[in-house]
């Protein structure tokens, strides 16, 4: 299951303990008839939607407890002199409910966020923003897995920067990781929301397309060369505009592979002969 998804099954389950915790102090308060011995156990469900919504679940949540604590004091009548001292202390509670909401939520809204900076940080290539090398491993396996279940094709593509060594002796590795991260933009934005988009190493790149056969892969992978052909990149005084090339590379599960080692290897061999046949292509793996 991806990350998001994950995501979701614990906000759903988080907010049906809201619902349960609600209902039950609910219940005790209109079984006792006794609001002061149960009202504070509204700050559970607070808790719960602070933690898992944040500040706007904290606030939110607040606000209905206090509505709720509210709402039994008019259903009880307990809107009386004799009950000043009880109602006072209710009050303060109230307010802690709402103050609470919003300190837990600010609280754990922030550590949500390191949280993701972190495990963004632990996926992704800090030049191109792509995801990196391991991350490809794993989610590739995922795909296949879930290719295999559903007998959906899969393919991926490796894409080699040519002439990259030069371009960097030329003009500079500060133009050539321009060139990187230009280029992966141009794979991001020609493909789809579904495929996955990795830095392999060094120059070269790697897609994950799941439901996608060899030739529609092939036919992704022409749109991302002629878009690279396209960019134009700063040079030196000798060569104010250069442009650049890429080769690819493809090979699809479960026709050319059946195991991710296999499937990598074979679209590197087929990205090596695209590079041996005068580059600036892309070729399927072929025996």
């Amino acid at each position: 299951m991806s990350p998001a998804g994950k995501t979701n099954n614990i906000q759903l389950r988080s907010l049906l303990l809201i619902l349960i915790f609600f209902t039950f102090v609910s219940l005790l308060i209109h079984d006792s008839k006794d609001i002061g011995m149960f009202w504070h156990l509204y700050i559970i469900p607070l808790y719960i939607a602070a933690v898992s919504y944040g500040l706007a679940g904290g606030l939110i949540v607040g606000i209905l407890s206090t509505c709720s604590v509210v709402g039994w004091l008019y259903a009880l009548q307990m809107f009386t002199p004799q009950q000043a001292e009880k109602l006072w202390e209710i009050g303060i509670g109230m307010a802690l409910f709402i103050g609470t909401g919003i300190t837990l939520g600010h609280s754990s809204g922030k550590q949500k966020a390191q949280k993701d900076m972190l495990e963004g940080l632990s996926i992704r290539d800090r030049l191109t923003g792509l995801f990196n090398y391991g991350y490809f491993l794993d989610h590739l396996e995922k795909e296949r897995k879930r290719a295999q279940r559903y007998q959906n094709p899969l393919s991926v593509i490796m894409i080699d920067v040519d002439f990259f060594k030069r371009f960097n002796d030329t003009f500079g590795h500060e133009k050539g990781n321009e060139v990187l991260k230009r280029v992966a933009k141009v794979l991001v934005e020609n493909t789809r929301n579904v495929d996955t988009v990795a830095r392999y190493g060094g120059e070269e790149f790697v897609v994950t397309l799941p439901n996608a056969t060899a030739e529609q892969a092939q036919t992704v992978a022409e749109r991302i060369r002629e878009a690279v052909a396209c960019e134009t990149f700063e040079g030196n005084d000798q060569q104010p505009i250069v442009n650049v090339t890429i080769s690819g590379g493809i090979a699809g599960y479960p026709t050319q592979a059946e195991q991710i080692d296999k499937l990598i290897y074979k679209a590197d061999q087929a990205l090596y002969s695209s590079k041996e046949n005068g580059r600036n292509q892309i070729r399927i793996f072929s025996e």
